[in-house]
């Protein structure tokens, strides 16, 4: 069973934000207050970015420029499951602003990411009743929906190596890979029998080597030739 870590990991350095960073992350709708008041905060690989853990007093808005992150949630009988990988341009936290959240939910970064960090304060005075910001905010969920909608289509179409070669590659950091199988299963949709025979093939084809329970590096440049492209 994997259980979700409730510590907030330690940002490492807080820098402000300038307008090239504004300009690249193509937030210049938002207000200039809302810049001044937030930062450039920095996670390692595992870091937990942010959990569903903290009041409405303390949570924070986050926007991912750099790096990668996953979405952990776990369920009331104690399973973990994945929920979505985050890539740069992906919030996070948003729906703790706009929505009631049930279910505990942790996000880890995967390889050192850096997120423009907003306060809780600063969401509330400048951002929630802010029409640009809405209006983003409400297209960027109509993307992430259509996004896993063609992910689903995608599924009945590719043989399930692509899916995984695929997985593995946006999952991996330093051409080491580590998951658990069930957590797997469940996100792709596959029965554990053939998982494991697709991580043999894989091994077979030296995709993969195998160097722990769950643990392999990878032949990045090979794993590639079946990346799907968004």
């Amino acid at each position: 069973m994997l259980k979700l870590t409730y510590a907030i990991s330690h940002i490492i350095g807080g820098t402000m934000i300038d307008q090239m960073t504004i300009d690249n992350a193509n937030l210049n709708f938002l207000p200039d207050d809302v810049f001044a008041g937030s930062y450039l905060a920095y996670f390692k690989n595992g870091d937990v970015i942010t959990t569903s853990e903290p009041s409405g007093e303390t949570a924070k808005l986050y926007y991912l420029i750099a790096g990668r992150a996953k979405v952990i949630a776990l369920s009331d009988e104690g399973d973990a499951n994945l929920v979505q990988l985050l890539y740069p341009n992906d919030w996070i936290g948003e729906l703790e602003f706009t929505a009631q959240q049930t279910t505990a939910k942790q996000v880890t970064a995967i390889g050192d990411s850096v997120c423009i960090c907003i306060p809780n304060q600063i969401v509330k005075k400048y951002l929630l009743n802010h029409v640009g910001y809405l209006q983003h905010i409400n297209q960027y969920l109509v993307k992430k929906l259509l996004a896993r909608t063609n992910m689903m289509i995608t599924s009945r179409t590719y043989a399930f190596k692509y899916r995984l070669a695929t997985f593995i590659l946006d999952d991996s950091y330093d051409n080491f890979y580590s998951e658990p199988h069930t957590l797997v299963m469940a996100y792709l949709g596959v029965s554990y029998r053939h998982l494991l025979y697709t991580y043999k093939v894989f091994e077979t084809e030296q995709l993969l080597f195998k160097v722990g329970r769950n643990q392999y590096r990878l032949n990045a440049d090979k794993l590639r030739e079946f990346y799907l492209k968004p």
